[in-house]
């Protein structure tokens, strides 16, 4: 009887101590709810009403940890403890994560990621693949897992959208998950979108929208028309980018050459005034397909007192019908400047072509090369192909640019007066002498004196 009551006694003083049936317990801050701590054997309690004690065991095999407080006590392997807040704790179930088993002596066997399929999972690879997401189950664009692996680039699970937004705060993800939903700022133009707050993708609008490659307004030498890159070939005819044609072929020799050009074709097609089928540029017809333009010094003199300007030209439309019959009088140009004109103002100055003496002997390529201050040959033949006499120098008062040298004119080449002077150039230089001789003993030279004109082809 003793013996037993004294046993009856522990357990109310156990009972006491820790609350709940025999060996088991609450622990503060704790929900234990399947697993609690070891069975309490009543011999290895302590008398609280006697100072005689039960047998008492020191080994923890027999006493045991307190399996389940997040502490791994001696004879458990682990002991996640039970936190119902994540819902991980010591168990015998599948949970879907690693943890430990029910009795805190080894892992449950199976968790998403173990590479091993189990219910409820619907795979497992161990980590997202391009059929598997992260918590093992199948790959599904709108589930709201981001599988990268499977070409993702976003999911926001039921929040996916095709809906058009015109000005979001936070875009959602489209219903491929492969980028964001349409909205206003994405280059793309949706032809439902009538907001007038977003592009109206219209090509030549100068915002680039796909199909777009570019959007320039209009053609430039990048972009074509069409709001395409230029490319030579792709029926896109675009002057801005050189192209003087374009058949969208790459037939070479048909009326448009396969570097969209049609000079050089040995075809002379509208806007050429040549096409000689080679590449000889200072032959008759440039490589741009440009007649040469015929110059010379006249093989006549004469004195300052021209006629003016119209005077002089004059006297290059007759000398002219020796250099090339075929021209009008009226093509021709006199070197020269007074207060009414210069040849920057009466040539023209577009022109890019080659002059040439009545030899074919090339003296400059267009106007700006004409007027750079160093000529290709000088120009000492006279329109009948000859070496001017002596002496070898032409009225001018024009400066290297074209201009108006000076006030040197012979009274606007009126006068043959021998007070009168007027500025001249030297028909042997190739630098700026040619047309203002850097001579102050020559020039100005006097007007009574009689001095060869240069003639310029103004005209084709």
């Amino acid at each position: 009887m003793f013996a037993s009551g004294r046993a009856a006694l522990s357990v109310v003083v156990l009972s006491a101590v820790l609350p709940g049936p025999l060996g088991c317990a609450d622990i503060p801050g704790k929900c234990i709810t399947a697993v609690c701590w070891a069975p309490v054997d009543p011999s290895t309690t302590t008398d609280s009403t006697t100072d005689t004690t039960t047998e008492t065991s020191t080994d923890s095999s027999t006493t045991g940890g307190l399996c389940g407080n997040a502490v791994v006590d001696p004879g458990e392997t682990c002991d996640d403890g039970e936190d119902c807040g994540t819902g991980v704790c010591n168990s015998d179930e599948y949970t879907g994560e690693k943890h430990c088993n029910a009795a805190c002596n080894g892992l449950y066997p199976g968790w998403c990621g173990d590479q091993s399929v189990q219910a409820p999972e619907a795979c497992d690879e161990g980590e997202g693949t391009q059929t598997c997401d992260a918590d093992c189950t199948l790959v599904e664009c709108g589930d709201g897992v981001l599988n990268a692996a499977a070409g993702e680039t976003c999911d926001d699970g039921e929040d996916n959208s095709e809906a058009y937004d015109d000005s979001p705060d936070q875009v959602a993800c489209n219903t491929a998950c492969t980028g964001q939903a349409p909205h206003c700022g994405d280059g793309v133009c949706q032809e439902a979108n009538e907001d007038t707050t977003c592009a109206d993708c219209t090509c030549g609008d100068g915002i680039v929208s796909a199909p777009e490659t570019c959007d320039e307004g209009s053609a430039t030498p990048t972009c074509d028309a069409d709001c395409t890159a230029v490319e030579c070939g792709d029926g896109q005819h675009n002057p801005a980018a050189g192209e003087s044609c374009d058949d969208g072929n790459m037939i070479d020799n048909d009326e448009c050459r396969n570097n969209c050009t049609t000079c050089g074709n040995g075809i002379p097609q509208p806007g050429e005034e040549c096409d000689d089928g080679n590449a000889i540029d200072d032959d008759a017809c440039s490589n741009e397909c440009i007649k040469p333009r015929l110059v010379f010094v006249t093989s006549s003199d004469f004195k300052g007192n021209l006629g003016g300007l119209a005077g002089a030209d004059m006297e290059c439309g007759t000398a002219g019908m020796t250099a090339d019959p075929n021209l009008p009088a009226t093509a021709w140009r006199a070197w020269l400047s007074d207060d009414t004109g210069s040849p920057s103002t009466r040539f023209d100055t577009t022109f890019t072509g080659w002059y040439q003496l009545v030899n074919g002997t090339p003296v400059a390529k267009g106007w700006s090369d004409l007027t750079d201050g160093i000529l290709a040959s000088a120009i000492n033949l006279t329109e009948a192909g000859m070496a001017p006499v002596d002496p070898l120098l032409a009225w001018s008062n024009t400066d290297p640019t074209g201009a108006k040298a000076g006030a040197e004119n012979c009274n606007s080449w009126m006068s043959a007066m021998p007070l009168s002077t007027g500025r001249l150039g030297d028909t042997t230089a190739m630098n700026n002498d040619w047309t203002d001789l850097n001579n102050a003993g020559l020039n100005p030279f006097t007007c009574s004196a009689s001095l060869h004109l240069y003639c310029f082809q103004s005209s084709p």
